[in-house]
């Protein structure tokens, strides 16, 4: 019998394990799909990795699986090994962050906005502002950013502006610190995402392992599944591989 390859699977969360919610506190795991995983971590030849743009402690809780790896903040915080580590320009960013949000919630104070403070980064929602009314918030936004725009980096998701440390950081150099944290370079990676901050990582990955990228839309990733229930699919084969 032919021994499976070892994988190293990253997943992203919001868009890939779970559907985009009108909130990012609806969007959460069922319990057949946490199953899905937990089976998936069990295989002797996979190693699991989620890596979110939500802040570390949020993604551990919502997806509930010991010993597994996770990357919060587009990986400036990752947990391995059962130690946390964060990256060092996050500590310099952190009286920056206050200060964009201070200045988003005094100028803009319709209820469609959703400011979600991860502590070391910053999304500002507005999938819930009326089509005629982002404008308005596009430029107290702009306003907001200007007089900070050395210190950050700013990336547009899905009906999302996320605001970071201005770190040449993001989700590819976070898969690339953890392979080699792990010493799991003779690992197959592969990487499942949807949104624009996952290209990153596609693009690292791009000489070795697999890239998927999660829906439509422009993409660098090497193959595509059409939404989150296509993810399960291919996390069924996986596991099936293994048997």
């Amino acid at each position: 019998m032919t021994q499976a390859p070892k994988v190293f699977i990253f997943l992203d969360y919001d868009g890939t394990l779970v559907p985009i919610a009108r909130r990012p506190d609806l969007a959460v795991l069922s319990p057949e799909r946490k199953k899905i995983l937990r089976r998936l971590a069990k295989c002797p030849n996979i190693k699991i990795a989620i890596i979110s743009g939500r802040g570390l402690s949020n993604v551990k809780r919502l997806v509930g699986m010991q010993n597994i790896i996770y990357a919060g903040n587009h990986g400036f915080e990752i947990y391995v090994g059962g130690k946390h580590w964060i990256h060092p320009a996050t500590k310099k960013f952190i009286p920056t962050l206050k200060k964009i949000k201070t200045a988003l919630k005094n100028n803009f104070r319709h209820r469609g906005l959703l400011l979600e403070d991860k502590g070391l980064t910053l999304s500002a929602h507005y999938r819930l502002i009326p089509k005629n009314i982002f404008p308005a918030f596009k430029t107290i936004f702009d306003r907001a950013i200007k007089p900070e725009e050395k210190k950050i980096n700013i990336t547009h998701g899905k009906k999302v502006f996320e605001v970071r440390p201005s770190a040449d950081w993001n989700k590819g150099k976070a898969v690339k610190w953890i392979i080699k944290e792990l010493k799991l370079s003779g690992y197959m990676p592969i990487y499942i995402g949807d949104d624009k901050t996952d290209e990153d990582a596609f693009n690292m990955l791009k000489k070795k392992g697999i890239t998927i990228h999660v829906g439509g839309g422009k993409t660098s990733a090497k193959m595509r599944i059409k939404d989150v229930k296509g993810v399960y699919c291919y996390l069924r084969d996986l596991i099936k591989n293994e048997s």
